[in-house]
């Protein structure tokens, strides 16, 4: 039996662009809830990088990035990223 760890891993390298994409946007986006949260200004740059590599590999994954950057800065609730 494989351990958990290797699993995820595992898994995570077959994972197409827009997954990865996806992925990595939900893991900036989360650190605007931590107790301590990351600077929004900071979170915004972020994405707006992986919309730019997401709007070539993955349209559909950049539009929803674009309208998440949107809602961040209008101070509105985000939810997280699912990948086509």
């Amino acid at each position: 039996m494989m351990k958990p760890s290797i699993a995820a891993h595992r898994a995570q390298a077959q994972a197409t662009p827009a997954q990865a994409i996806a992925a990595e946007a939900n893991r900036v986006i989360s650190t605007l809830k931590l107790s301590t949260p990351a600077d929004r200004e900071m979170v915004e740059a972020v994405l707006e990088s992986l919309k730019a590599v997401a709007d070539i590999l993955a349209p559909a994954v950049g539009k929803t990035i674009g309208i998440r950057l949107i809602a961040i800065r209008n101070n509105i609730h985000v939810n997280s990223i699912q990948a086509a």
